[in-house]
């Protein structure tokens, strides 16, 4: 046996050896994790430290050979699971089942959480609000159609708060039982899918019969009895038997969403948060100059400012900017109070931790 062969034995051995050892510490942290849910029976749920949490936890380490995004990645899920067998949490979200917000709220609850399929961003934000659930996870922004309006209207009209951000690839994979091309006669796939996917099904699969479907799970159930079937499902996907053609399948390859994390109480200081507000202004002359300038004065930056019209009113119109920093920061808080006699309207959507 050669050195590097003997090099690479030895490092092998020793990766088993260390994923024993982190296979314990897990378990005795999850068991940990339980027996803390008797405590916290009647308490109100808050998504508030994870991300602190965890820089603070990556900041105590000694190797900086290890990339920090690598270890945060693995800590983030890891402290969802947790909080998820601490407290089973019930979280509202924009359907369908096995889509893309499917997935997000289970990676930022963990795989112990109660979810509940909702038709609207509306109805998320009204679940939560009536006690049906903790939280609500929902698209806020994707960079084909910019900010989601019909989550701005519901955020304006609804009395919770922006606590989370999630920041997610859209990518969808073509799979069936075979993993050929050839074999595919018959394609299910919801009509989202079926929209951003249009010219690779042009291309590629012409003669394939299309036939929508409610939801990535259903198109996954009708291909297991279809040997000529296939599905168009979001990455990531639990697949069972079946296998990946072709990944990525998407028109825009880098699609991306941002969504947006909501519930009853605001979140906690990250040290790197941002904030969002929604305002509207009189039609004169300098009267947005005048909002900004209490921002600028304070040196607040301002991330993110755009501008919709307001559903019923004519020409008028609602701004929406996002703002370094935390709604309770001083800076902040004398601005807020001086744009509130600036506007005809304010409103605080949140503020929570930045993920970019």
């Amino acid at each position: 046996m050669s050195e590097v062969e003997l090099r690479l034995r030895d490092l092998r051995e020793r990766i088993a050896d260390a994923d024993s050892e982190l296979l314990r510490a897990l378990e005795q942290r999850l068991a940990l994790s339980l027996e803390m849910q008797p405590y916290l029976e009647g308490t109100q749920p808050q998504d508030v430290g994870r991300e602190a949490w965890v820089d603070a936890l990556i900041a105590r380490g000694t190797n900086n050979k290890i990339p920090a995004e690598a270890l945060r990645a693995v800590l983030l899920q890891l402290r969802a699971e947790a909080h998820a067998l601490e407290r089973p949490t019930a979280v509202a979200y924009l359907g369908p089942e096995g889509g893309l917000g499917y997935q997000v709220a289970r990676a930022h609850f963990g795989r112990s959480a109660e979810l509940v399929e909702c038709p609207s961003i509306a109805r998320c934000l009204e679940e939560v609000s009536r006690g049906r659930a903790a939280f609500a996870v929902f698209p806020f922004e994707s960079s084909e159609d910019g900010l989601s309006q019909s989550a701005l209207d519901a955020l304006a009209n609804s009395e919770l708060t922006l606590t989370a951000e999630r920041r997610v690839p859209y990518r969808l994979d073509l799979v069936n039982q075979t993993g050929n091309l050839g074999d595919i006669e018959k394609l299910y796939l919801t009509a989202h899918a079926h929209t951003v996917c249009e010219q690779f099904l042009q291309k590629e699969l012409p003669r394939a019969t299309v036939l929508d479907v409610r939801s990535p799970v259903v198109a996954l159930q009708l291909v297991s009895g279809d040997a000529g079937g296939a599905a168009i499902v979001p990455a990531g996907s639990e697949l069972g038997e079946y296998q990946v053609v072709r990944s990525n399948v998407g028109d825009e390859p880098d699609m991306r969403y941002r969504f947006g994390v909501a519930t009853a109480r605001p979140s906690g200081r990250s040290g790197r948060d941002t904030t969002a507000l929604l305002f509207s202004v009189d039609d004169t002359a300098g009267a947005l100059f005048d909002v900004l300038r209490h921002f600028a004065e304070r040196g607040v930056n301002l991330k993110m400012l755009q501008s919709r019209p307001v559903k019923g009113e004519n020409w008028d119109y609602l701004f929406y900017v996002e703002l370094s920093g935390h709604v309770t920061d001083r800076a902040l808080v004398t601005a807020i109070e001086s744009v509130k006699r600036s506007t005809r309207f304010l409103k605080v959507l949140g503020s929570f931790p930045s993920e970019s």
